[in-house]
């Protein structure tokens, strides 16, 4: 099982690179990614997200948000 330490630790640092990535600051990521559900899935699914590269992560956040309404 991972710890909510390590589950945490990554979830702040996929906000940090989509809001990088997308030139936001990190709360406009965090409530971007939190109003169309994405922080969830990144918890839901940590077990796989945290072995896959943070670009292709910050891409499927960005996908999966588009996909519930979302526009970048």
């Amino acid at each position: 099982m991972f710890s909510i330490k390590d589950i945490s630790e990554y979830i702040v640092a996929l906000i940090a690179a989509f809001a990088s990535h997308y030139s936001m600051t990190e709360v406009e990521a965090y409530r971007y990614l939190s109003h169309y559900g994405a922080i969830k899935v990144a918890h839901d699914f940590y077990d796989v997200m945290h072995t896959q590269p943070f670009d292709d992560m910050v891409q499927s956040m960005a996908s999966y948000c588009k996909l519930k309404g979302g526009y970048l």
